[in-house]
């Protein structure tokens, strides 16, 4: 791909004098060597001083420039070749300098023995490359004026496709979360005290009340300061302090946190919508008829009910909500997630 163009002729201009041979060959050179300058310039502000490119698998970050480990080169036309660089699936691909990316599917066409384009996803912000049935071109994009960044690089998931159960920072997951948590891993949803955990676990009191902070954070758009005491004899950690003095959790007593207590789906929904409420929102009201309705306790109802109606936590199956089972670590993430990109407090 070529960024610029030379073909430009100048014309002649009448009346104006035949300069010397000499002459005219030293203009020549100032000239082509004040267009060799200013081409430098604009490749130096229009090409990044790395590439474009990042792969991001589990726990390890590669720049494409360095050309990870497992390559393989294969036949896009009858005339162009290319090598592409195989990825464990799951593997994400980023911009990066945040810049959105251009994403080309690649399928195999047996009747011509080449790989053909199958579709084209414009202004992504990262690919997860998870079928190996499919070859991606990516390249990048600069997002004020639309022009290709690099030339783009090949890759392809290795093995015989499927999701890895592990999230793009290393963490254990189901195989239909990686997706949802990977997002909310790259939202800056996860706080601290999951990093490095099996995320198909139950979450404790400590861990979820420190989402709750992050989320709280992430949607009010300031950071939280711990304070100076709080009630709490069996933990002194910072955010459950945060999160007992913005009122998301009043602890099990009146002196104890519980901090590796697990928390449930009904107790989850409720701090949920104390974050709402205490940015504004209101879950008052709030009815449903879950099959085991009975089960919820009085006081969770209308934070149950508003998730639900909003598709925050949604049920178990069979029509029940399941209040009193522990919830999950990737099931609170999606919940965050979905808070997140949804949920306005003016709803």
């Amino acid at each position: 791909m070529s960024l610029f163009s030379a073909d430009h002729a100048s014309p002649s201009i009448p009346g104006r004098s035949v300069r010397s041979p000499i002459r005219k060959e030293m203009t020549m050179l100032r000239r082509a060597l004040s267009l060799l300058l200013t081409a430098c310039a604009l490749c130096a502000l229009l090409v990044p001083s790395s590439l474009a490119a990042t792969i991001q698998s589990n726990q390890a970050v590669y720049h494409l420039s360095q050309d990870p480990d497992g390559t393989e080169s294969f036949l896009y036309s009858p005339t162009l070749s290319h090598t592409l660089t195989l990825l464990p699936p799951g593997t994400v691909v980023r911009s990066d300098l945040g810049n959105q990316i251009i994403v080309e599917r690649f399928t195999y066409r047996s009747s011509s023995g080449y790989w053909a384009l199958e579709n084209t996803l414009t202004s992504q912000e990262h690919l997860t490359v998870r079928d190996h049935n499919y070859i991606y071109h990516v390249i990048t994009q600069d997002p004020h004026s639309n022009q290709a960044m690099d030339a783009g690089v090949w890759v392809r998931a290795s093995g015989s496709g499927g999701l890895n159960t592990t999230t793009i920072t290393g963490e254990p997951v189901d195989e239909w979360a990686v997706d949802l948590v990977n997002e909310a891993i790259a939202m800056n949803l996860m706080p601290a005290r999951l990093k490095g955990q099996d995320l198909r676990g139950s979450i404790s009191r400590l861990q979820f009340a420190s989402l709750a902070v992050r989320l709280y954070e992430a949607m009010g758009g300031e950071a939280i300061s711990a304070p100076s005491h709080t009630p709490f004899t069996d933990t002194s950690d910072p955010e459950a302090g945060k999160a007992w003095a913005l009122g998301l959790t009043a602890g099990t007593s009146a002196t104890t946190f519980s901090p590796s207590q697990s928390i449930s789906r009904e107790q989850a929904a409720t701090m949920l919508a104390a974050v709402y409420r205490k940015l504004g929102g209101s879950v008052e009201g709030q009815s449903g008829s879950f099959a085991d309705d009975s089960s919820i306790a009085s006081w969770a109802k209308s934070s149950v009910y508003f998730m639900a109606r909003h598709d925050i936590i949604v049920g178990t199956g069979n029509n029940r909500f399941s209040p009193q089972r522990s919830a999950q670590r990737q099931s609170c993430l999606i919940m965050a997630l979905r808070m997140f990109q949804t949920l306005n407090p003016t709803d």
